[in-house]
């Protein structure tokens, strides 16, 4: 997957399946279950089923994304936000 720099994936849920990110290349930040990482080529990051997640491109980056489970379709994501100041801002909601 490739994001450009300055742009995002939604924040989202799946129930049906986990994804493994492994980061190739730039950096980016992570959220997963309202908790932000600093995202660094040859990082890897779990995504359990059910963990509410996103990722943003801070340059140019591109990461290898596993999916797993009993259902890898379409209908498994459920969009929660889709602005990155948004998604910050459930985090600092939930981490102060």
């Amino acid at each position: 997957i490739c994001i450009e720099k300055g742009k995002n994936l939604s924040y989202q849920q799946h129930y049906y399946r986990s994804e493994v990110w492994t980061v190739v290349k730039g950096t980016g930040e992570i959220v997963i279950n309202d908790n932000l990482y600093q995202a660094n080529p040859g990082d890897v990051y779990k995504v359990p089923i059910a963990a509410k997640h996103a990722i943003r491109a801070i340059t140019d980056l591109e990461i290898i994304e596993v999916q797993r489970g009993s259902q890898l379709i379409e209908e498994d994501i459920i969009r929660l936000e889709t602005n990155w100041e948004d998604i910050i801002n459930c985090c600092k909601l939930v981490n102060t």
